[in-house]
């Protein structure tokens, strides 16, 4: 009789396979509770220069909690958390040039703090400060272009810190 490990092998990768944690870390899953979920994002304050760089990440911050299964974006009468947040620093600098001398990249880096607070107790929940991110951009010979891609990627950073923000709010509870 000749004696054949493939079932036992086969049972042991399926098991392996379709085990897991049940804990997964994104966007609105379910894993791990928020302990306010009704949330309101009033306009970020901006301690910058940049012009109008807070309706860009208070933007980003209501569509990442909107976007979530997990919380739902309310109106501050109806809010049992609050997600506040502060620009606290900007800079986009040259740190590429051609052989010419001109600037062939420039990396933005922007610096802000994030809390979520109670609004019955007034207590902060959850906070992040000195959250630091950067990009690169490249400009073009037209200084209008060129602030647009700045634009544009200021926009990409507070996509991704927002999202970040939130998903590190989330897994902290």
């Amino acid at each position: 009789m000749k004696s054949s490990k493939r079932p036992y092998a086969f049972l042991l990768i399926a098991a392996l396979l379709l085990q897991g944690c049940g804990y997964h870390f994104g966007r609105g899953t379910g894993a791990v509770p928020l302990k306010a979920t009704e949330l309101y994002v009033p306009v970020f304050t901006n301690l910058t220069d940049e012009v109008a760089i807070e309706d860009m990440f208070t933007s980003a911050m209501r569509k990442t909690v909107a976007d979530s299964s997990d919380a739902r974006l309310v109106s501050k009468k109806y809010a049992d958390g609050i997600i506040d947040g502060t620009i606290v620093s900007y800079s986009s600098v040259p740190v590429f040039f051609s052989a010419s001398g001109t600037v062939s990249v420039y990396r933005l880096t922007i610096t802000i703090n994030v809390k979520l607070v109670q609004v019955i107790t007034n207590k902060t929940l959850w906070e992040m400060n000195g959250f630091t991110e950067s990009l690169d951009f490249y400009p073009i010979n037209d200084p209008v272009l060129t602030k647009e891609r700045e634009r544009d990627t200021i926009n990409l950073l507070a996509t991704s810190m927002m999202q970040r923000a939130f998903d590190a709010m989330h897994s902290s509870f």
